[in-house]
This record gives C-alpha cells, structure tokens and sequence, in this order.
C-alpha cells in the first residue's frame, strides 16, 4: 500500500479513513496519478494561513509513489500539480519534509528546485 511506503503504515480501512478526513477538509487537495487503471501515486497539499508570510503558506503533505511506477516521471508530475494548486490557492511558496535517511528523496526534490532550509522537530502528544 502506497501509505506504508512513505513510512505511514495502514490498513485499508485505516486509508479509507485518512483519505475520507483528508477529502472533507477545504484546505487540504489530494491528487491520484494512475497509470494503466491503475493507482501509481499520489500527493497531498496542505495551504493555511501562515504569520511568517504575507500570502498563505503551502505545504506538500505527502508524496509517494508505487516501487513499479517510480523512474517514470509520476512524481515529477505530482509535484508539479502541487505547484499548479498552490498556485492557484494564492501561494508563492511550497514547502516539505522529508526523513534524514531519504537520501533518494533529498536528490529529487533538489532536481525540482527546492532547497534544503531547516529541519523538522516532532513530538507525539499523549
């Protein structure tokens, strides 16, 4: 499942799940690429208002796309729909976050222009 590839395991009834809230929230697009009928990835934008910025702020919530589609162009094209919503959500900035051990990732998201600017601290609240 394309979930448990970016490191976010789920059932199929917990993907049905995300994908539901996530379709419900006006501030958050989610984009499906298929290939052949069938789902070879997808991504997720996040845009809000954001006190660091004049305009609003754009985040790419998720990107992944299936082992067998990777090399294809599929995620480049994600991307870019990302770019063209936020854009069209009235952003001129998108950000991301990506794992220290992607370095696969890190290399992509360089070949597309985007810089590495920070990091990303966490904590689960219990």
């Amino acid at each position: 499942m394309l979930l448990g590839d970016l490191g976010y395991p789920a059932t199929e009834a917990q993907a049905a799940e995300r994908i539901a809230r996530v379709e419900g929230d006006a501030s958050t697009s989610l984009i499906v690429a298929e290939i052949d009928g069938e789902v070879a990835g997808l991504a997720a934008l996040h845009v809000q208002n954001v006190i660091e910025r004049d305009d609003v702020g754009s985040h790419v919530a998720a990107l992944v796309v299936g082992e067998q589609f990777r090399r294809r162009g599929v995620g480049e094209a994600l991307m870019d729909a990302l770019e063209d919503e936020a854009r069209a959500r009235g952003s001129r900035y998108l950000a991301l976050n990506t794992a220290h051990r992607r370095a696969d990732a890190h290399a992509f998201y360089e070949a597309l222009g985007y810089e590495h600017t920070g990091r990303r601290y966490g904590k689960e609240l219990r």
